[in-house]
């Protein structure tokens, strides 16, 4: 499997369940994990956006410990895919924008959790490796990306 093949199936499974696991490092040194909804930008496949809220504590964390694994599984394959990466904070509010008009249909949770707009942080994973599972057929692979 090639890295436009791994990525070509990661966005597949992603528009069928948006949902994926993203696991940072705290402050305090300690692993946590959290769903968030993940999406590529087209042109830039080598690079996860999600949204948060700055006054979220994840932010605070990031910025002491910015690499993370995502983890996204195909609810109907079972198909899992990880990345590891390191997120930096986009706060252009242009490209705020378009990425939410991208990944609004999956911020119903985090819509509850906070009411002001102008809190929005964009998250950008530069990513720099990636592993595919397949538990049907005991194919895995690990790429560099």
């Amino acid at each position: 499997m090639t890295k436009d093949e791994l990525l070509r199936k990661f966005r597949q499974v992603a528009e069928e369940s948006p949902q994926a696991l993203l696991a940072t490092v705290t402050a305090e040194g300690y692993p946590a994990m959290r769903y968030m909804t993940p999406s590529m930008v087209k042109g830039r496949d080598d690079v996860l956006y999600a949204v948060t809220a700055a006054s979220f504590p994840k932010v605070k964390d990031l910025s002491v410990h910015p690499q993370v694994s995502w983890m996204l599984t195909s609810p109907k394959t079972r198909e899992i895919f990880s990345f590891r990466g390191t997120i930096t904070l986009v706060e252009d509010p242009r490209f705020k924008s378009e990425l939410l008009e991208e990944i609004g249909r999956g911020l119903e949770t985090f819509w509850r959790l906070t009411n002001d707009p102008s809190d929005l942080v964009c998250l950008e994973t530069k990513l720099e490796s990636g592993e595919y599972f397949n538990p049907k057929t005991g194919e895995k692979v690990t790429l560099d990306l």
